[in-house]
């Protein structure tokens, strides 16, 4: 395993309590976080697609379980005046016991 981190966007309808997000899509990722957030940010090929407002940036390394617990993921809500997507600032209480939204 190496040591190159790749940046998973996923994006969600909401949040739920019981299994953390419903309605998931996990659009791709970067092995360069300030693609991956530019492209979240600005809801680059309608990430939103009218339905997933809300996402999540999580890091990962290759691999199986390459999950990354050294990096902070970060959570999103799409603005429908903007047609982009901001940060929250805080992890949602729904979340904090999952990790791995995008590869599960």
């Amino acid at each position: 395993m190496d040591n190159q981190i790749y940046w998973f966007i996923t994006v969600f309808t909401k949040f739920d309590d019981k299994y953390g997000i419903k309605g998931a899509r996990t659009w791709g990722f970067y092995s360069n976080k300030e693609d991956a957030l530019d492209t979240l940010i600005n809801n680059r090929t309608d990430l939103w697609e009218h339905c997933y407002d809300y996402a999540v940036l999580e890091a990962y390394h290759e691999g199986i379980s390459g999950y990354d617990f050294e990096e902070e993921r970060i959570f999103f809500q799409y603005d429908y005046v903007e047609n982009k997507y901001y940060p929250i600032g805080y992890e949602p209480e729904e979340v904090k016991c999952y990790a791995s939204f995008a590869i599960g």
